[in-house]
């Protein structure tokens, strides 16, 4: 049986790009940073402290992990409680 995580997102703030969708903590699984994926439309921003950064992709399949260079975006799973919490956000700041 497999288990799929829960996936998080911030709690104040919306896609930059469309306003309406949620932004969903994802991790690259080649280096491990953290990025925040549009729910609605799929454009991908770095974190800046614990604020939205600025734009560093889609998943279109076309722009890969910002850090390593390897990854396409659209293969990011989501981040877990442990790798959210481990780069600065605490419980109240994302659901």
């Amino acid at each position: 049986m497999k288990i799929d995580h829960p996936a998080w997102h911030m709690s104040e703030s919306r896609c930059l790009y469309c306003e309406q969708g949620e932004l969903v903590f994802s991790k690259c699984p080649q280096c491990g940073v953290v990025v925040l994926i549009c729910a609605e439309c799929g454009t991908v921003y770095g974190i800046d402290g614990k604020h939205v950064g600025k734009e560093i992709g889609d998943t279109s399949g076309s722009t890969r992990c910002f850090s390593c260079g390897e990854p396409l975006h659209e293969d990011f799973p989501l981040a877990t409680t442990v790798e959210i919490q481990a780069i600065g956000f605490q419980k109240e700041e994302y659901r």
